[in-house]
């Protein structure tokens, strides 16, 4: 797919591909850096969640589109664990759902299979290559995540599940082209216990 994509770059500009060039594309955000960035994420997301009244605030900056599920979570935090001063993250994990855009890629990924015969999709992958090259389009990328936390002094856990959904701009110049933003939070279940029960005893 990446060698496919370099073969694009290549023809747009109008140069031949010859191979080289590659130890570039070795360097480029692989799947699990995108999992371990998504996580800090969604670490973040939960701090400015889960932490009570008086704490430090966190950044809000990449936090502004979900205020609404932000405010919806404090207020289950303030009902569940009221007398709570403090709180630790004591395990997450993420699982990458589905990507979406950018335009360029998606016209690619949709001609994978016949990546050699480029006189024939010249024009069809002329409209995504021109408009990502000139404006750039919008990276999406789905996650589905899961979190367990204890609050203190009250001896209280909780755990829950998410999808975590995440943007950012994309060019065919620069890549990924500005920070990562959450666009979209969706708590899919929550539970709050005195202890769980860990399934391996």
């Amino acid at each position: 797919m990446l060698v496919g994509f370099v073969r694009l770059r290549h023809w747009f500009y109008g140069a031949e591909f010859s191979g080289e060039g590659l130890d570039l594309v070795r360097r480029w955000n692989t799947s699990q850096e995108f999992l371990l960035g998504a996580e800090q994420v969604y670490r973040h997301v939960l701090r400015a969640a889960l932490s009570p009244p008086g704490a430090e605030e966190p950044d809000m900056a990449l936090l502004h589109r979900t205020r609404d599920w932000l405010e919806d979570q404090q207020k289950q935090r303030a009902r569940d664990f009221a007398d709570a001063t403090a709180f630790e993250l004591t395990g997450t994990c993420m699982r990458f759902q589905s990507l979406t855009g950018p335009k360029s890629l998606e016209a690619l990924q949709g001609e994978i299979e016949h990546i050699t015969r480029w006189q024939e999709l010249r024009e069809k992958l002329r409209g995504p290559l021109e408009e990502d090259l000139l404006k750039g389009s919008t990276l999406k990328l789905s996650f589905l995540a899961v979190a367990e936390a204890r609050h203190f002094p009250v001896a209280k856990m909780e755990r829950r599940a998410d999808r975590l959904l995440i943007e950012s701009s994309f060019d065919l110049r620069r890549g990924i082209a500005s920070e990562f933003m959450v666009s979209e939070l969706e708590t899919l279940t929550r539970e709050v216990a005195e202890k769980f029960e860990d399934p391996e005893e």
